[in-house]
């Protein structure tokens, strides 16, 4: 049988910093490669499909903020006649990943979890953070309401958050 693989593509750095935490030092979700890629503001090329290897679950993580869904349909019709990709799971972020860490932790803001001064400091300071899946824990990062909720607008278009397939129980 082949080898499963999985493929994140995320929005930003802060976004791959943060799934890169929940894979590798907290086990929390499936492991897999995380590539920043926007599906959101991007259409995927034959360039970047030639390099999804056989047997691929594609994971869609992408901010939700914006409302734009033609992209994201017309990302997951591509993945779905590659013939490499084997599954496509959509995980909204509901509105941002700035706020799915709200809600999962034990904090009023974002910066918080990094002692920033500014939602600015903040993204440059997640990405450089050496310790995130401490800090997550400190705040009582809670798994279970992380990528919990759907986006109306989404899930009007057919785009349910599926997040609940790569969680580890």
């Amino acid at each position: 049988m082949a080898t499963k693989h999985y493929l994140y593509y995320v929005e930003g750095e802060d976004d791959k910093k943060v799934v890169d935490t929940l894979k590798k030092d907290m086990k929390l979700i499936i492991p897999g490669i995380a590539r920043v890629f926007n599906v959101v503001e991007n259409v995927l090329t034959n360039s970047r499909l030639i390099t999804i290897k056989e047997n691929t679950t594609v994971i869609l993580v992408f901010d939700t903020d914006t409302g734009k869904v033609d992209k994201v349909k017309k990302n997951i019709e591509i993945l779905k006649n590659s013939s490499n990709v084997k599954e496509i799971i959509c995980i909204t972020q509901v509105k941002n990943l700035e706020e799915e860490l709200v809600r999962s932790c034990n904090i009023k803001s974002a910066q918080e979890l990094t002692s920033s001064k500014s939602l600015k400091n903040y993204k440059r300071d997640i990405k450089n953070i050496t310790n995130l899946d401490k800090k997550l824990k400190e705040h009582n990062f809670d798994i279970e309401k992380f990528w919990s909720k759907n986006d109306s607008v989404y899930e009007r278009e057919g785009i349910k958050n599926e997040a609940e397939k790569i969680k580890i129980n």
